[in-house]
């Protein structure tokens, strides 16, 4: 199944043709992977609302991509307003790239 997910606890996504499925959790977003495998893009808020952030998502998805030793499937943007939190989503999937590239 090729689809895009939309991670935000409370925003929706922007209307530019595609077909979004939207996630409002880190679980969510998970149990979406689980059911119907990577998507093709995802667009990442980082707080979602309580102690639940996209980084339980981000290693979810890194430890899946570890276990299958691939390149990353999908194509991301971080559309948080958080700067720290941006910043960590980026440097975590940025930083499995280099890390992959040099190991295989």
């Amino acid at each position: 199944m090729t689809y895009y997910m939309f991670l935000d606890d409370e925003r929706d996504p922007p209307e530019d043709g595609r077909e979004w499925i939207v996630v409002r959790s880190s679980s969510d977003a998970i149990e979406m992977v689980q059911l119907n495998g990577f998507p093709e893009f995802i667009s990442f808020d980082h707080d979602l609302g309580g102690d639940d952030t996209a980084m339980l998502f981000v290693r979810f998805l890194m430890d899946k991509l570890a276990v299958n030793e691939m390149e990353r499937p999908f194509t991301y943007y971080v559309h948080s307003q958080n700067p720290i939190g941006r910043d960590n989503i980026i440097g975590a999937l940025d930083g499995y790239d280099r890390f992959s590239k040099q190991n295989y």
